[in-house]
């Protein structure tokens, strides 16, 4: 019996073996690497000298990450508390229908989600475009002035936070759905024989028993939004002026434009660190356990 169960033990290396090494080349490695450059003036790629957490520092110190940090938690904290909110008013509308429709609903609901990033991107910058897109054909059709909305400051931050919470909306919706449909009935005809109305099922019963689904919904879209940085790149391109600059898109620059990989590599950890840090908040203030 315990050559046998020994066995076992050395055959289920062969099975987890598989996923390990992709996370470790493809997580762990890349990790470890970009931790180590962003200890080192490197620039065009050429390795200078070590500064240690000199490239951390210097991101402190510059107002403009500061101000890229602070607009990123602001469109986040917005753009993902609207998307939680509505994804979970049309998943108890949804929960009470049935049939075909239900389903038709929750197709469309989805298909921001599963469609491509940089499609849905695209779309929406050809629709909001000047002179070509759709929305100023349908205001010059009706007799209104265009509006030039990823030019005007604050129009691109709202347009930004628009397409945001439109892709992200349907996946916390089929979340929090999915959350509603394995509730034990039993409890919510109890309550309505004790006489409970809608918003006391709603907040007394309902809520508390889809916990798990609304703070995972909340987790992954705040994550998100957060290094979200391909809406903000193809809709906007941070303008106008730095108005959209989020903290991902300064990343970006910071290594792709001007090719200053160590302090690129160093800004990349501290998102890293803050995101890790938000999941624990999220956990912590909601007495989640696992």
């Amino acid at each position: 019996m315990k050559k046998a169960s020994r066995k076992k033990r050395n055959y289920s290396i062969f099975y987890v073996a598989p996923g390990m090494i992709v996370l470790l080349l493809f997580l762990v490695i890349p990790l470890i690497y970009t931790l180590y450059c962003s200890l080192y003036h490197l620039d065009y790629l050429v390795k200078g000298d070590f500064v240690g957490f000199g490239n951390y520092i210097s991101l402190l110190k510059n107002s403009r990450v500061i101000k890229s940090f602070g607009f990123t938690f602001g469109i986040t904290i917005i753009s993902t508390a609207l998307s939680v909110i509505i994804g979970l008013v049309l998943a108890l509308w949804i929960d009470r229908k049935k049939g075909f429709f239900a389903y038709l609903i929750e197709m469309f609901g989805l298909i921001p989600w599963v469609i491509s990033m940089m499609v849905a991107a695209l779309l929406w910058r050809w629709l909001f475009n000047g002179d070509l897109g759709l929305f100023n054909m349908i205001l010059r059709g009706i007799g209104m002035d265009p509006i030039y909305v990823v030019q005007n400051k604050t129009s691109a931050i709202i347009a930004l936070i628009f397409v945001l919470v439109w892709r992200l909306v349907g996946y916390a919706m089929i979340m929090i759905l999915a959350g509603l449909k394995g509730l034990d009935h039993s409890l919510i005809e109890a309550a309505k024989v004790d006489g409970a109305n809608p918003l006391q099922m709603l907040w007394r019963i309902k809520l508390p028993l889809i916990k798990t689904s609304v703070l995972l919904s909340t987790i992954v879209l705040t994550v998100s939004n957060f290094t979200n940085n391909t809406v903000p790149k193809v809709l906007t391109s941070g303008g106008p002026n730095d108005a959209t600059n989020v903290i991902t898109l300064f990343q970006y620059n910071l290594g792709f434009r001007f090719y200053q990989f160590g302090t690129s590599a160093a800004l990349s950890i501290l998102i890293m660190l803050i995101t890790s840090l938000i999941i624990v908040l999220y956990i912590k203030v909601s007495d989640y356990r696992i």
